[in-house]
């Protein structure tokens, strides 16, 4: 049995949608039972909050696999504690953990990298997905699309490899469901290096629409969103990241998806085309 934790979030909803299609005995847990109402009547469902340990415990029983996504609103890293602990005690022997490319000291990289350290400790065998930034963080910018406004940027022309949600539930599927990724740490890019201007020019090829990329202020961007209540390692992170990309630090790619799946990354305009829907 695989339990999926982060089952109706960006990743975690392909990464159930690879192992259904492998015929994995599956289990999800989720706050929302609606979200996952349209799954497939064979996976299991547990309902309730991973700060309830009884319902952690009954979400971990006679599972031997986990995919562990870290809750955002997690702070300080207590209930992902007590789901690290309560796997082990029900005897899961393998946690894949969706984490970051970047792991420092702070932020975002911050949490991921105490995160990890928890799974080195627990004696558990473990993977690290460590994707790089999310094709799908360009739905951020659907409403603007949609208005036909702007979309504006704090990172200017500095650039990126983002990497298909697809393309990392691949991978995490893999880890999941194959022997010899125990221990392993995979750094997951896509291929192309693409300015937001870059992605903003391929959505408005894709949605056959003008569209224009404005670039503003790494602080401004911040002080928009500490409105929105984004928490502050959230928005420390952000920071950091914007500035670093902006700086031209951002232009990694690995070959990590190739040698794992053995196909080329998905590209950005494949993604778009998938996702039109989204931004019409």
């Amino acid at each position: 049995m695989i339990l999926v934790t982060g089952a109706t979030g960006n990743i975690g909803r392909e990464v159930v949608t690879w192992l259904s299609a492998e015929g994995a005995p599956l289990r999800v847990l989720t706050r929302d039972a609606k979200k996952v109402a349209s799954l497939s009547s064979g996976i299991e469902r547990v309902v309730g909050d991973l700060r309830d340990r009884a319902t952690v415990a009954q979400a971990v029983r006679g599972v031997q696999r986990l995919f562990l996504v870290s809750p955002m609103d997690d702070l300080e890293g207590r209930a992902e504690a007590v789901l690290v602990e309560e796997a082990r005690r029900a005897g899961v022997t393998h946690v894949v953990k969706l984490s970051s490319l970047g792991t420092g000291n702070s932020g975002i990289a911050g949490r991921h990298r105490d995160s990890e350290q928890r799974l080195r400790d627990s004696g558990m065998a473990w993977t690290f997905v460590r994707p790089g930034m999310f094709m799908s963080n360009a739905l951020q910018w659907a409403a603007n699309v949609k208005a036909g406004t702007p979309v504006f940027t704090p990172t200017a022309s500095g650039r990126m490899a983002p990497i298909d949600p697809r393309d990392i539930a691949e991978v995490a599927a893999l880890a999941l469901t194959r022997d010899g990724h125990e221990g392993q740490a995979y750094a997951l890019t896509g291929e192309e290096l693409l300015s937001a201007h870059d992605q903003v020019a391929i959505l408005s090829r894709v949605l056959e629409k003008p569209l224009r990329c404005v670039d503003v202020p790494v602080e401004g961007a911040l002080a928009n969103v500490r409105k929105a209540g984004l928490p502050s390692w959230l928005v420390e992170g952000l920071g950091e990241l914007w500035s670093a990309v902006r700086a031209g630090k951002g232009e990694v790619t690995t070959p990590e998806v190739m040698k794992l799946t053995g196909h080329a990354p998905g590209t950005f305009e494949a993604w778009a085309l998938r996702h039109r829907d989204a931004f019409v």
